[in-house]
């Protein structure tokens, strides 16, 4: 499954939810996904979040 979220942030993931984020391609499935993260695992998604910001300043960079 194809993913713009980093190694290690991906093995977090699977670590504190028992499962893999969905594909960031699919923005509805991943943004709905994100939205659960928030409720219930808020340092994670923290974290993803952080990460997203990162790589699209580095896009508009």
């Amino acid at each position: 499954m194809a993913t713009a979220l980093s190694t290690e942030i991906q093995q977090r993931i699977v670590a504190e939810t028992g499962n893999a984020a969905p594909s960031t391609d699919d923005a509805v499935a991943f943004e709905a996904w994100l939205d659960g993260v928030k409720e219930s695992h808020s340092d994670l998604f923290a974290g993803v979040a952080t990460e997203i910001e990162s790589l699209m300043g580095n896009k508009m960079a």
